[in-house]
């Protein structure tokens, strides 16, 4: 099995920059996350009943692999085809290869059908202008996961891309009509982990 372009949609040809700044960092090792799933995340599992899912910038896929553990049929979405075969590794080795549909696509360009997911999951990602698509791509009463950075990582990272954080609250502000199952904004405070600033939402799309 091997990571499939999502026709007619082909992924990017030559390769962007985004594709192999990640592809080189898979290569040398990185692991975004720790390659644990997150506590917070993890913590959602009572609501999390089945059906298909789709995990965006899904990477490596460690939560593409729990989602599968779970009982979730994956659709794991990522630009880097490195990151999506250390994905393909570990399905093999756990025996969820059957479990996963992989797809290599730029998400600046790559939009899912509408109407599909039960559950889409979105980590230590930004993409603001992808929302729109996400939201028409969940079915009614489908469920939306979104865990990441907000702006508080500037105060130990001023380098840090803008345009990549949440403003605090914007979560909220952006699902106020949904209904809200879970939320977390982790503050930065003196002596802190810039890791720490993040912002977890998990809401159902109205009926």
């Amino acid at each position: 099995m091997q990571p499939t372009d999502p026709a007619p949609r082909p992924s990017p040809s030559p390769r962007s920059q985004d594709q192999i700044r990640w592809d080189q960092r898979y290569r040398a090792g990185a692991c975004p996350g720790g390659g644990e799933v997150s506590a917070w995340v993890k913590a959602q599992a009572p609501y999390l009943n089945g059906g298909l899912a789709l995990d965006v910038a899904c990477g490596a896929g460690r939560h593409a692999l729990w989602l599968a553990e779970l009982g979730y049929r994956v659709d794991a979405v990522d630009i880097s085809r490195e990151g999506l075969n250390l994905l393909l590794e570990q399905a093999t080795a756990r025996a969820l290869s059957d479990s996963l549909n992989i797809i290599q696509a730029d998400l600046n360009h790559w939009r899912p059908d509408p109407n599909r997911y039960d559950l889409i999951l979105v980590t230590r990602y930004l993409n603001r202008q992808l929302w729109p698509a996400l939201q028409a791509a969940l079915k009614p009463g489908g469920l939306f996961l979104h865990r990441t950075f907000h702006t508080d990582v500037l105060r130990q990272r001023p380098d840090f891309d803008r345009d990549h954080l949440l403003q605090p609250g914007e979560l909220l502000a952006a699902f106020r009509h949904w209904c809200l199952l879970a939320y977390e904004e982790r503050r930065w405070y003196p002596g802190g982990d810039w890791r720490d600033c993040t912002a977890s939402i998990l809401v159902r799309k109205p009926e």
